[in-house]
């Protein structure tokens, strides 16, 4: 298994570069179930805050685009991060993708909540409460 950094997640998905998206293709090519991809929970947060942020995808369309590069026989992703997650990560109202994440990985390791000072996220990211 060979993990990826942020930066070929972003190629893959943007094609900003073509050698460096050829080369990205080439590396997804050459992989298969048995030798995937890895990609960690920071790439993908970091993912979803390149395409929002620098190339001015809007959210809905920029956790669409990587839910579907994870999910394919190539990349494997931390077991808590399997596809059944993706849905309430790409339906939550809350702007804040990492919050999301967080709540929801807290929660899969056994958190019964997770705290914090975002008033914006204690209300509208399920599992999150405001510390007050």
């Amino acid at each position: 298994m060979i993990g990826i950094d942020t930066n070929i997640v972003v190629r893959l998905l943007t094609r900003d570069d073509p050698e460096q998206f050829d080369a990205a293709v080439s590396l997804v090519s050459a992989s298969s179930a048995s030798a995937p991809l890895f990609v960690n929970p920071v790439v993908i947060l970091e993912t979803i805050w390149v395409l929002e942020r620098v190339y001015k995808v809007d959210r809905v369309t920029a956790r669409k685009q990587l839910a579907g590069l994870l999910d394919t026989v190539e990349i494997r992703v931390p077991e808590m991060l399997r596809m059944e997650n993706w849905t309430s990560w790409l339906n939550s109202a809350h702007p804040g993708f990492s919050d999301v994440v967080i709540a929801d990985l807290n929660r899969a390791n056994g958190c019964e909540k997770t705290v914090t000072f975002d008033r914006r996220a204690a209300a509208s990211v399920p599992g999150m409460e405001l510390l007050s």
